[in-house]
């Protein structure tokens, strides 16, 4: 691979702008949280419509060339989603074609950065830079990419009155962790990629200075940045994950990522890992919460109930309280 070339480079959206992976953080982050900011204060906002766009395009981005970059199937299929959502959000038709959604990303992209064409290269990857790296930490790439623009989010809203139950620290260093373990994974996956490895490690010293911790190497920092988030991840996660052939669909991870908010016309717009309780679930018909019906509505949108849901070969799930999107 040529210096300066990195497989992102391939589609013309990203080979005409060169975004490294840390600008894209930053702008997918700030997306999200002028998005959720504003979901939260002024929920029928007339701004909400252009936020949202503005959220699936950067975010989408973002998945998208670390998508390009590990190979990871499952950050593939997440990047498809934000250009169908973001192809609905334009009033566009939706058809069978597999690429429309990621070629639509990817044009509106090219278009934000003034160039003319988006649309990738039909060039076969013919060596083993085209493998997919493995991904070394067990949560999904979609979710880390969640669970990064959330903490960033939250940390923010979090130092301001109106929201005095959230753990600002808490969320500030899972933010550290994710950031830096995107970056990471991306230079990684792209070792001519040096800014990327640079942030990676500031992240990681960033991480060890948060926690305390005498100051390594640049190497090392980032392979903390790991071991922190396994440790992380041992007391979050379930310490039994399902099978790789869940027949809940979880690939096993634990968790199935669900649309739970569709705006009232039926686009969706929101979705988020939730449980997954390892095989198809129905919805109770005495739930409480919704009484049957499996969803509840507020100001023009309608969401996923969760509380009722049960596995259709098992016993009625523990009930929790409504979770709003």
């Amino acid at each position: 691979m040529l210096v300066g070339q990195h497989p992102e480079h391939a589609v013309r959206a990203y080979r005409n702008e060169r975004p490294s992976i840390t600008r894209l953080i930053l702008e997918a982050r700030w997306a999200h949280y002028r998005l959720t900011d504003t979901l939260e204060h002024d929920p029928d906002s007339n701004a909400v419509p252009a936020l949202r766009r503005f959220h699936l395009l950067h975010a989408g981005a973002l998945v998208d060339v670390l998508a390009l970059r590990t190979q990871d199937p499952d950050l593939y299929e997440a990047a498809r989603d934000h250009g169908a959502l973001l192809r609905k959000v334009d009033g566009l038709a939706l058809d069978d074609h597999p690429h429309n959604g990621l070629n639509h990303l990817r044009a509106q992209y090219a278009r934000l950065h003034h160039h003319t064409h988006g649309h990738a290269y039909r060039a076969p990857h013919a060596t083993d830079d085209s493998l997919p790296h493995q991904r070394p930490f067990r949560r999904s790439g979609p979710r880390l990419v969640r669970q990064m623009l959330d903490t960033y989010a939250w940390a923010n809203l979090g130092l301001t009155p109106l929201f005095p139950a959230v753990d600002v620290a808490s969320e500030q260093r899972q933010h550290l962790m994710t950031r830096g373990l995107l970056l990471d994974w991306a230079a990684t996956a792209s070792p001519a990629d040096n800014a990327a490895a640079a942030a990676a490690a500031t992240a990681g010293h960033a991480l060890r200075a948060l926690d305390r911790r005498a100051a390594l190497s640049d190497l090392r920092a980032r392979a903390y940045l790991l071991d922190a988030f396994r440790d992380f991840d041992d007391h979050d996660e379930d310490d039994h994950p399902h099978p790789h052939d869940c027949a809940g669909g979880c690939d096993g991870t634990g968790e199935v990522l669900t649309v739970l908010t569709w705006e009232h016309h039926g686009t969706a717009v929101h979705q988020e890992p939730i449980q997954c309780f390892g095989a198809p679930t129905a919805h109770a018909p005495d739930c409480t919460t919704c009484e049957g019906h499996g969803f509840t509505y507020r100001s023009g949108y309608r969401e996923l109930c969760l509380d009722g849901r049960i596995a259709d070969n098992g016993p009625v799930a523990t009930t929790v309280s409504p979770q709003g999107a």
